[in-house]
């Protein structure tokens, strides 16, 4: 008896017991191929990622959204780009991995996957992607969001801000899909898994089980997580009086002095978003109401773009770009973008003339 035709699950019905017998993907259950199965599964039921298995007991486990197919990555196409809750870009290989040759490969791509990601899909480009690959299949990218993601306090700014950052701080997370990973392969996962700090690398097996013609059962399992990493932080709303204390405890004192002088003036002003995030955050709130930009820790500017958060449009947010560009931190094109931009260096780069124009700039365009 070969382990396929000892493997079996079995299913309690009408008060009897029914065995399923273990089916390959590879006999083209799914698809002509065991990598067309695995595609169609992931495609079509991304929620067959185990995010229970990923983050064991936590009261909201990752659950995933496809944002694109086939997304072009350093010298590789990506199968499968998606992303969890909490903005967690999920990079999702289908292969099969049998012989050494598919092996090295495989790896390969995992790791020019991780050093490319931020390059690739940073500062905007993978909500452009995503919207676009949605778009053509006539749907909103936001309306799919919002159908898997959209709990009571589930705001889409915020949402695509989590996902620049962990893309910045290369918090992706990597899974190899096939059928069955062998322990070499296991091996490879586990050992990059725990010397890589923030890119989660994971092995998904999906088993099938089923008839011709009836009930068909799909066991998925994680393996190759000897290491667990740092839950996600959860989306959290940062008030005034605790980011006063968070950038008075900076270690840079510049960065904590420039940025507590914009929270103060931005909340006498009535300027101040208190923002949900992962890390500490706040937005301002240009003329029209809407936030134009928002500040991370580490001192970089994000700049929204979308010329509909602007009062005056078009022209508004375009003499707002070229005002910031003038100074040397800020290298903002609007061109094409659906969301925002972050500044190409921190706060605290700038001199103490360039910080006072920057604040001049605050004044002109920010509500009042």
């Amino acid at each position: 008896m070969t382990r396929q035709e000892a493997d079996q699950v079995f299913v309690i019905e009408s008060g009897g017991l029914r065995s399923l017998p273990s089916r390959s993907l590879r006999e083209g259950f799914f698809g002509s191929t065991l990598e067309e199965g695995l595609q169609k599964l992931v495609e079509q039921y991304p929620q067959i990622i185990p995010g229970s298995q990923i983050d064991p007991g936590s009261k909201d486990p990752p659950r995933f959204v496809l944002l694109c197919r086939e997304m072009a990555i350093g010298s590789w196409a990506l199968d499968f780009l998606l992303v969890d809750q909490y903005g967690i870009p999920t990079l999702v290989e289908t292969k099969l991995v049998e012989n050494p040759e598919s092996r090295r490969a495989v790896i390969g791509q995992i790791l020019e996957y991780a050093a490319n990601a931020a390059s690739a899909w940073g500062e905007g480009k993978l909500r452009e992607k995503a919207a676009e690959y949605w778009s053509k299949r006539g749907k909103e990218l936001d309306e799919v969001l919002n159908e898997v993601f959209g709990e009571v306090d589930f705001d889409i700014d915020t949402f695509w801000s989590s996902v620049e950052e962990n893309l910045q701080r290369s918090k992706i997370r990597l899974i190899i899909t096939t059928d069955e990973l062998r322990p070499e392969v296991r091996r490879i996962i586990e050992y990059l898994n725990t010397e890589t700090r923030n890119v989660q690398i994971l092995g998904l097996e999906i088993r099938c089980y089923g008839e011709d013609k009836g009930l068909t059962v799909l066991v998925p399992r994680l393996v190759g997580q000897t290491t667990t990493k740092p839950p996600p932080r959860r989306i959290r709303l940062w008030p005034f009086a605790e980011l006063q204390r968070i950038y008075k405890d900076l270690p840079d004192t510049v960065l904590g002095e420039r940025l507590s002088q914009i929270l103060e003036w931005a909340q006498k002003r009535g300027a101040l978003i208190e923002s949900r995030a992962q890390h500490p955050t706040f937005g301002l709130r240009g003329k029209s109401g809407e936030r134009i930009m928002s500040f991370w820790q580490d001192g970089l500017v994000y700049c929204w773009l979308n010329a509909q958060k602007y009062a005056g449009g078009v022209e508004e947010r375009d003499l707002f770009v070229k005002r910031l560009n003038a100074l040397p931190i800020f290298d903002y094109d609007p061109t094409g973008v659906i969301s925002g931009r972050n500044s190409s260096a921190p706060l605290n780069e700038l001199d103490e003339k360039g910080f006072q124009t920057f604040l001049e700039i605050l004044e002109e365009f920010c509500a009042s």
